[in-house]
């Protein structure tokens, strides 16, 4: 998981995606989310410059 990989809380990625720490745990947990909220979700983890993603599955991290 790419959020724990750079050692941020669930607090600190829905800070940094302006959402509600409820949405990111639930889309965690494979609750869904609405597609602004993934897209929030995921420009917050490429700011950290340590994450990419290929394709539509496979989030890596670098260190």
């Amino acid at each position: 998981m790419a959020r724990v990989a750079l050692d941020w809380t669930v607090r600190e990625l829905a800070e940094k995606a302006n959402v509600v720490p409820n949405r990111v745990s639930n889309f965690e947990k494979g609750r869904g989310a609405q597609i602004n909220t993934a897209k929030a979700l995921e420009q917050a983890l490429l700011s950290s410059d340590k994450v990419r993603f290929q394709g539509h599955t496979c989030v890596c991290v670098e260190d």
